[in-house]
């Protein structure tokens, strides 16, 4: 899985860029001039996620199939925990919890492995989920909100 963002990122979207990467145990490239076929190609076959701005701040994240297509985009405002700062990513793959179209959507896009609301709870120690609600998607560690995207909106093509 590849993350990498608009051409002309700001540090804020560079920023997200890497540490949703580091989330998702996937890779972050910075994409300078590169267009979509090279990109794909940096991807090796696997799914891209490219995180666009809104007024220099990441504002939305477009997510690409294999072949190119665009699956779905969610728009949002972003906002990051103090947390963040002392968590260790590891590689393993986070859980994924929440109903509805946008929890969907990220199911068949990532593949992790889902879990119902009621066994958060026994997730072992170092665990990451991410929870998805009507109006958020919250990026946990340890049991520690990490990072938090407040939806404003989602579209599948």
């Amino acid at each position: 899985m590849l993350v990498t963002s608009s051409r002309k990122p700001s540090a804020r979207t560079r920023t997200l860029c890497k540490l949703l990467s580091r989330f998702i145990a996937g890779r972050c490239i910075t994409r300078g001039k590169m267009g979509m076929q090279e990109l794909l190609e940096f991807a090796e076959g696997g799914p891209l996620i490219v995180v666009g701005e809104y007024h220099g701040n990441p504002g939305e994240l477009s997510f690409y199939a294999e072949a190119g297509k665009l699956l779905f985009s969610l728009r949002f405002t972003d906002w990051y925990s103090k947390e963040l700062d002392s968590y260790w990513f590891s590689d393993t793959e986070p859980r994924l919890t929440g109903q509805g179209e946008i929890a969907d959507a990220f199911k068949s896009f990532f593949n992790f492995l889902k879990i119902e609301n009621d066994k958060i709870d026994q997730l072992p120690p170092g665990s990451t989920l991410i929870l998805i609600g009507e109006k958020d998607i919250d990026f946990i560690g340890d049991g520690k909100s990490l990072f938090k995207f407040n939806l404003r909106g989602f579209k599948k093509y």
